[in-house]
């Protein structure tokens, strides 16, 4: 079962990075809306009907040898650091001729608050390897500022300043985890510190003044994980993901100029978290 459920997650993974037609990142945000909530429902909806199949009283009366494994599931929340670097604004439909195709250059955003929950499985047989279902929420200013605009025209502006915006970002995402143990002892045997990557594919919603977007992202992560006692833990741990060509409507540069936007988002998040562990419903 645990070879089936590791398969799965890898299908899942390869089946949305692997749609039919253009890019993920390149389709629309009702398609990309109506392709991504059925395979966070599967992913979600599989995990916990494994999870409490391999816990019933049944399974657990047969003594199966993964209750003796290193193995564990947990919960964990964290907050932090979240950070935006300067990106440029791509001027695109309804904008006037002077704008449309030109961008605004290194537009800059105000440092943001985030906070996040997860729940995730490292497996028995492989305590090394695990997967975890994350969500996270920042919200981040726009401070009114002056930007170049490029490429330079003769016949419309070159410079331009805007308006003081926001934009707030949710995101879902599941990672695939590889994790390292040190200071093994008998309470936690894999190790009571951890340091652990890795690597997911999430679903983001960016929500403007005027206007949300709905795209694909890739995530990275690292991170180091110290067990207080067998059950709780702390962590740090930087995550990093990007978005590709997010495309906002009804963007207000000034009074008389209002369009869709273009841009791309790469996030930093550094964060510090707790997380509670567990091997089944009855808390041994």
């Amino acid at each position: 079962m645990v070879r089936l459920c590791q398969g799965l997650i890898v299908l899942v993974i390869i089946a949305s990075l692997c749609l039919p037609g253009s890019p993920a990142y390149a389709l629309s945000g009702d398609r990309i809306l109506q392709l991504t909530v059925p395979v966070i429902g599967i992913i979600g909806t599989s995990t916990i009907a494994y999870y409490l199949w391999k816990n019933s009283p049944a399974q657990r009366a047969k003594g199966y040898p993964e209750n003796l494994g290193p193995g564990e599931w947990y919960v964990a929340a964290y907050s932090g650091l979240s950070y935006l670097p300067e990106a440029d604004w791509k001027f695109y439909q309804s904008f006037s001729p002077s704008l449309k195709g030109r961008s605004a250059q290194n537009v800059c955003y105000d440092p943001a608050v985030i906070g996040g929950l997860k729940f995730g499985h490292f497996f028995d047989s492989l305590p090394w390897f695990g997967f975890e279902l994350e969500m996270n929420f920042s919200r981040h200013a726009i401070p009114k500022q002056e930007v170049s605009i490029s490429p330079s025209s003769a016949g419309g502006p070159n410079k331009l300043t805007l308006p003081n915006y926001r934009i707030y970002i949710w995101a879902l995402q599941y990672n695939l985890l590889a994790r390292y143990g040190f200071l093994k002892d008998k309470e936690v045997p894999f190790g009571r510190l951890q340091p652990y990557v890795g690597i997911g594919h999430g679903f983001e919603v960016l929500y403007g003044t005027t206007d949300s977007a709905k795209n694909f992202s890739l995530a990275a992560q690292a991170g180091l994980r110290y067990m207080l006692t067998k059950k709780i833990a702390m962590f740090w741990e930087y995550k990093f993901s990007h978005q590709f060509e997010v495309e906002i409507e009804k963007v207000a540069i000034t009074p008389q100029e209002k369009g869709t936007i273009s841009v791309d988002v790469p996030h930093h998040r550094m964060v510090i978290g707790i997380s509670y562990h567990f091997k089944n419903l009855f808390g041994n």
